[in-house]
């Protein structure tokens, strides 16, 4: 009933807000053609890449526009990569680009600027119309429903313990013109400082805020109030060490892949779990550490038909494949669904197109996202590599 309740609320104090903005009549129908959005995320400029999706999936560059802030740069290899050479996946999360419900807005973390930037979707690519302080140290994710916006911020740049920067999380209500407004009292620590959150998702009614937290190896779910600030927390212990990836399904079905360790696991390690999430906001756990036998599982999409789900695993140089039931049971499908292009290519972000034919997948360290056919089995056939891309980009939208 609160739950209920809550839900309502919102709807009243949003309803201006969200007509403006859109109803699922707005939406991208699925389609053969569309774009892929890859952000570059470089330290002297953060830009993000338009690239046009043909028919049979190939990729053709279309634009590449600012954001208006910095990008967080590249990092430092962790061991077993070479020593001594930059490594690129600084941020260290997903859902560093997201895009609206409505398919109007793409929005992306400034980590080296500590803001965060919407970019209007047009007919020639994207047009920047908004940026705003993070309300925080070193954003790494956003958490977006319909027209409310979180950024997740991780209080430092990975593994460096930083005087004060503690993790936290800012509100926004984002207009019809893309325009973000922080919400009072939205401003909320969400752990001690190195914490190291990597990913953060409302849950698909808005009534929750889901954040994975690597070093303290905790899910943490928020209720949402209906003036957009968070309300009460639930703490859920991850039985693999260093949840990263969250995603969800059908049926309220989430998935939560598992690193098994900093900065990059144990060997073939990896795991992923599923929950229900329960009307009152509350986690119920359906599988517990299905195996993918590969290294660093953190990235997780789902398809379109919530019966399939991926990961990418930087640690392997792959993607790993899983079933899941109508129940939300997961079972592995394949440990290597697809090679990204050597043990050493880096998988990062994936995303998968809206007519769940197609996936795609950053290689930061061979500078490519590489595309794959999906088929009617979950099997992936590769289909198109676009190529020369700095190894600091992080951030994938695929339409």
């Amino acid at each position: 009933m609160k739950s209920i309740i809550r839900s309502v609320a919102r709807l009243t104090v949003s309803l201006i807000l969200l007509a403006a903005i859109g109803t699922g009549q707005d939406r991208l129908e699925p389609r053969d053609e569309g774009r892929v959005y890859v952000m570059v995320n470089g330290s002297s400029g953060n830009t993000i890449m338009v690239l046009q999706r043909s028919e049979d999936g190939q990729l053709s560059l279309l634009q590449e526009v600012s954001t208006g802030g910095l990008g967080s740069g590249p990092g430092e290899l962790p061991p077993p990569f070479p020593p001594g050479l930059p490594g690129p996946n600084e941020l260290d999360s997903q859902d560093a680009l997201v895009m609206t419900d409505n398919g109007r807005f793409l929005i992306a973390v400034n980590a080296g600027s500590n803001d965060i930037s919407v970019l209007a979707v047009t007919h020639d690519g994207l047009e920047l119309v908004d940026r705003k302080p993070s309300g925080g140290i070193f954003p790494v994710s956003i958490a977006h429903h319909r027209n409310l916006v979180y950024a997740i911020n991780n209080g430092g740049r990975n593994f460096q313990v930083v005087v004060g920067g503690i993790p936290t999380v800012q509100g926004f209500r984002l207009d019809e013109d893309g325009k973000l407004h922080p919400i009072e009292g939205s401003q909320r620590v969400i752990g001690p400082n190195m914490a190291h959150p990597a990913d953060g998702i409302f849950s698909p009614d808005g009534d929750v805020l889901l954040i994975a937290e690597q070093s303290t190896n905790e899910i943490k779910a928020y209720e949402v109030e209906p003036d957009g600030v968070l309300g009460n927390e639930r703490s859920y212990h991850s039985t693999t060490p260093t949840p990263f990836g969250l995603a969800f399904g059908r049926h309220d079905t989430l998935a939560v892949t598992a690193v098994n360790g900093l900065p990059v696991g144990v060997q073939n390690g990896a795991t992923v779990s599923s929950y229900h999430l329960r009307d009152e906001g509350s986690l119920r756990l359906i599988s517990s550490d299905v195996p993918s036998h590969q290294s660093a599982a953190c990235w997780v999409r789902f398809t379109p038909n919530g019966k399939y789900a991926y990961t990418a695993n930087p640690g392997s140089g792959s993607l790993s494949s899983f079933t899941v039931s109508s129940h939300g049971e997961f079972s592995a499908l394949a440990s290597v669904a697809a090679d990204v292009g050597g043990h050493f290519s880096g998988p990062l972000d994936l995303d998968i197109t809206p007519n769940g034919k197609f996936l795609y997948v950053i290689g930061s360290f061979i500078g490519t996202i590489q595309g794959f056919q999906i088929g009617n089995d979950g099997a992936l056939t590769h289909i198109a590599s676009f190529g020369g891309l700095p190894f600091t980009v992080q951030g994938l939208v695929v339409r």
